[in-house]
C-alpha cells in the first residue's frame, strides 16, 4: 500500500511521525507533502529528515518562507501542486493533517 500524508501545519509533527513509522513497519510506503507553514518542518535542521519517507515540499510554499534546496533537509525534494494531484491519484491512501 502507499499513503499519502499532506501536512498543511507545523504543529502536526507527532502525528507525521506516528503515521509514517507505523505505515512503514508495516510494510508501507510513505509520501509526506509539506505546504503552506507546514513547510518550516523542512528547514535545515529538520525534525523529519529521519523519517522513512519520501518528503515533497511544496515549491510555493517554500519561496514564501525562504526555504532552498541549500537551506532544506537533505532528503527533501522541491515539488509542485501539480505532483500533488499525481500523488493524490496515486497512492492507495491520503490523509490530510491541517
Amino acid at each position: 500500500m502507499r499513503l499519502l500524508l499532506v501536512v498543511s501545519t507545523p504543529g502536526r509533527l507527532k502525528q507525521i511521525e506516528g503515521l509514517s513509522n507505523a505505515a512503514v513497519r508495516m510494510g508501507h510506503e510513505v509520501t509526506v507533502f509539506f505546504n503552506e507553514e507546514a513547510i518550516q518542518l523542512l528547514k535545515n535542521p529538520s525534525p523529519v529528515e529521519y523519517l522513512n519517507a519520501d518528503l515533497l515540499a511544496c515549491r510555493a510554499s517554500a519561496m514564501e518562507y525562504d526555504i532552498t534546496k541549500d537551506n532544506m533537509a537533505v532528503n527533501a525534494r522541491m515539488s509542485s501542486l501539480a505532483e500533488l494531484v499525481d500523488q493524490l491519484e496515486g497512492n492507495d491512501k491520503v490523509v490530510f493533517l491541517g
